[in-house]
């Protein structure tokens, strides 16, 4: 229950964003800046395009933080029953990814496996289920093979070290689990002789039915030489998203992403654990405790019409894309917060006696006490709500 002290006089709960950029090596120098309406090539790669209210890089809004403006008026900003569900605490989090080579295999948290860590195994306490729409073509490896599938990859390859591997898990009831655990529990000679064979075997698969998988393997392998990650790709679904195209990435599914451009929705966390391709800390024990072997994921395709509502099974967030026309057309979410995004082109929201107009690569945060908006124009908005909790 949120305590009397957060709610106070209400505040202006509109007004344009000033997103936090993230600098990684894996990121563009061009995308986000082109995006934005900045000079490009920037000084650095950019990575991530942060828009909402985490702690850890807040959007600046009317001459404070989100976050601020959230804690000054929660019930305002967030709406009565969105405020009661999240303690006053802003749900989601808005970023334009650009990966230009690829990112850590990595998986994330439910709420009670954040909260049952290990003290200072999470930056946060919250959950970090994620979805995301492809603005261009964008390559991903999400949700791991069922195992007929990395049987038939493994014979396709012919490396006995991996095949004796996949052998000894035949006939265990979680077979993919198992080779998960064996492949990532590798010493170190066993480790370097396998990623060298399988890398070999994928150069020589080029042309075969996985032929773009084993070409991201490869690239992966020279990213991280003797990295197990690009192995475990091997056993984890390929897919090259279209743009348009959308996919939910619950908590706890293995993921990696490869390259393109992205808008991506999730819940308000940073909470990150990695199981290679990256120079940064790993925790196998963690990601193995967490991870879900099962889930089966399909991306989802625009629906007829100028709004697309994307499905989550979350009542963190919700994504909408909204394209272009000169009619004016009501935004969703009209009794949530709402964080809007446009690309390529400018658009006007209206919303009360306010006209806001943005520009290509702006944003904007609408409260839900602002009550109902529309928006013309001929850019596309992507349209971040919060879900509606049951309670």
């Amino acid at each position: 229950m949120l305590e009397e002290s957060a709610v106070t006089a209400p505040v202006q709960a509109i007004g344009k964003l000033r997103p936090q950029i993230k600098s990684s090596a894996w990121g563009s120098r061009t995308v986000i800046a082109e995006l934005t309406g900045r000079p490009s090539p920037a000084d650095r790669p950019e990575a991530e395009l942060w828009m909402g209210a985490h702690e850890a890089a807040p959007s600046g809004i009317c001459g404070t933080t989100l976050d601020e403006l959230v804690a000054r008026d929660p019930v305002g900003a967030l709406g009565p029953r969105v405020a009661e569900h999240f303690g006053g605490r802003f749900p989601f989090l808005l970023k334009i990814l650009a990966p230009q080579s690829l990112l850590s295999i990595q998986v994330h948290p439910d709420a009670e496996q954040a909260l049952a860590a290990a003290p200072g195994t999470y930056v946060d306490q919250w959950p970090k289920p994620e979805s995301l729409v492809a603005v261009t073509e964008f390559e991903i490896f999400a949700g791991l093979r069922p195992y007929a599938d990395i049987q038939r990859v493994v014979e396709s390859l012919a490396v006995p070290e991996l095949s004796a591997k996949l052998a000894k898990v035949a006939g265990s009831d979680q077979p993919v689990s198992n080779l998960l655990v064996s492949l990532l529990r590798c010493g170190r000679a066993e480790r370097e002789e396998l990623v060298a064979a399988v890398v070999a075997a994928c150069g020589r698969g080029l042309s075969g039915p996985d032929a773009v998988a084993f070409e991201a393997v490869l690239r992966a392998a020279e990213q991280f030489p003797g990295d197990i990650g690009a192995v475990v790709l091997l056993t984890m679904v390929h897919r090259v998203l279209e743009p348009g195209d959308y996919i939910f990435v619950p908590a706890g599914v293995l993921h990696a992403y490869v390259r393109g451009t992205c808008v991506e929705l999730l819940a308000n966390s940073d909470n990150i654990v990695r199981a290679g391709l990256t120079p940064k800390p790993l925790n196998i024990d963690e990601l193995l405790r967490i991870v879900d072997t099962d889930r089966e994921m399909r991306p989802e395709h625009p629906t007829p019409g100028r709004v697309h509502s994307f499905p989550a099974d979350v009542p963190h967030f919700q994504l909408h894309v909204v394209e272009p026309g000169d009619d004016a057309i009501h935004l969703p979410g009209a009794d949530r917060p709402r964080i809007a995004l446009v690309l390529h082109e400018s658009v006007t929201i209206r919303c009360g006696d306010t006209d806001l107009r943005l520009a290509p690569g702006e944003s904007c945060f609408l409260g839900a006490g602002e009550g109902a908006a529309t928006v013309t124009g001929r850019g596309t908005l992507y349209l971040a709500t919060s879900g509606m909790p049951n309670s």
